[in-house]
């Protein structure tokens, strides 16, 4: 009996702990050993906002920016997909979501302020506070803030799987990456299709979907090599040369009545070429969306290339992209 009394009082003490948690500080949360594990679907935001501002101007700036296009697929999906509830509404059930924007309004707030937190009620989770002491305010620093919020929840979601990748790499990828003096969170479960010394390609395929990391490399001649043009054109020779469809004579290529977007990144002091757009079957009528990095090795004089696409005929890619992305913004160089 006084064991068991004993494991009691243990097990109230702990669930003290954690109904203490105090919602308006988010600093206040309970040691990680004690938390669970995040709950809610990839790509989803919990927006937690009175329901006066949610349907006022700071609201509408929140949620289309949450809303807006997730950029370059064949089909519009919303870049997040956004729950809200007013505050009275955010028990426990909710604080352990995987992304949560907490929103308060009031005179105690001397000015807008966003501010970052991970793993307050569970883990891997980021929680981001939105304070203000008034509407105007508040609708100023979203608008502000906003592009930052968004790039802060991406980089987070492509955290969380490329931790999850990391603890299950292919022991042969990896040793197939490095030789392009490169390592990539390429998890278990996707197999080798090509492996030359300058290009090399690995596949996960289910009955419905595909999803495909390519590598590729040459030398560097200078600086004109980054231009989009020329990227392109050593993209579309490198996949004429090592891609196949299921009809004869076709071949993957990027789609021409879509221009790709194009961006200039910098991850860790160093130049990334980012690609966004879509490929398309030569002779062909398969496509889809793909995501490319290009840096310069200067160690070798060498231009390398990680590059992701899906495939998910008149379905949802968006998630299937960002498993892609987290992959492909793994890229580092072995030896500068």
């Amino acid at each position: 009996m006084k064991v068991v009394k004993h494991l009691l009082l243990f097990l109230v003490v702990i669930a003290g702990l954690q109904s203490c948690k105090d919602i308006s500080n988010p600093k206040s949360g309970s040691s990680n050993i004690l938390l669970p594990n995040i709950s809610g679907p990839a790509g989803e935001v919990l927006v937690v906002m009175d329901n006066s501002n949610w349907k006022g101007r700071a609201g509408n700036a929140l949620r289309e920016s949450l809303e807006q296009e997730y950029p370059a697929l064949n089909q519009p999906e919303p870049l997040f997909d956004v729950i809200h509830i007013t505050p009275g509404a955010f028990d426990n059930i909710f604080q352990n979501h995987r992304t949560i924007i907490i929103v308060s309004v009031g005179p105690e707030y001397s000015e807008g302020v966003v501010a970052y937190y991970e793993n307050q009620w569970a883990k891997p989770q980021l929680v981001i506070r939105i304070n203000a002491p008034d509407s105007k305010t508040l609708e100023e620093v979203i608008e502000k803030e906003k592009n930052s919020i968004i790039n802060n929840i991406r980089a987070y979601d492509r955290k969380r799987l490329q931790d999850v990748y990391r603890n299950s790499k292919d022991p042969e990828i990896t040793s197939i990456v490095s030789r392009f003096n490169i390592t990539l969170t390429i998890p278990r479960g996707y197999n080798v299709d090509v492996n030359t010394d300058d290009f090399a390609s690995f596949s996960i395929e289910t009955p419905k979907t595909s999803q495909v990391i390519f590598i590729y490399q040459y030398p560097y001649s200078g600086t004109g090599d980054l231009k989009t043009q020329n990227l392109i054109d050593k993209r579309n020779a490198f996949l004429k040369k090592y891609t196949r469809g299921n009809r004869p004579g076709s071949y993957m290529t990027t789609a021409k009545l879509f221009p790709p977007m194009v961006y200039d990144i910098n991850q860790a002091g160093r130049k990334v070429v980012e690609i966004r757009g879509l490929w398309e079957l030569e002779n062909d009528f398969m496509g889809g969306p793909f995501i490319s990095h290009t840096i310069v090795d200067q160690s070798r004089k060498m231009v390398v290339t990680v590059e992701g696409y899906v495939y998910n005929p008149n379905e949802k890619k968006r998630n299937l992209m960002r498993q892609i992305e987290a992959i492909v913004y793994s890229m580092k160089l072995i030896k500068e």
